[in-house]
């Protein structure tokens, strides 16, 4: 699989705009997801007034997570499951759980879930 490019997204959290440069794979022809987690790809110059935020910024300060989705990829004699990490705002969490029935990457969605992460000391 060759890599997606990445491009400038707006994102809005608390009512806060902010740019994240991530994959293109959440507003295309083939994926739905952009519009019920509520990011936007940017086209043209970047919006004034904006904030960038990183990934590892947004998840230490709880302003994003990831919502992993499951979706089944191949034709239907042969279908192969894939799964994927997503980016969602804190304040579109609702719209990251109920992904199930969007398309994405061409293929529908069968279930989307937040990870849980075991952490031992």
């Amino acid at each position: 699989m060759a890599a997606l490019t990445k491009l400038p997204h707006l994102l809005t959290i608390g009512g806060k705009t902010y740019t994240m440069i991530l994959p293109d794979e959440y507003q295309s022809a083939t994926s739905e997801v952009g519009v019920k987690l509520g990011i936007t790809k940017v086209t043209g110059a970047l919006p004034t007034g904006t904030e960038r935020l990183t990934l590892k910024e947004g998840l230490a300060n709880g302003l994003i997570f990831h919502v992993a989705v499951s979706y089944n990829a191949g034709t239907t004699d042969a279908p192969k499951r894939k799964r994927r990490k997503l980016v969602c705002g804190r304040d579109n969490i609702a719209g990251g759980l109920s992904l199930a029935g969007t398309q994405f990457s061409g293929f529908p969605i069968t279930s989307a879930v937040i990870p849980q992460h075991l952490t031992f000391s």
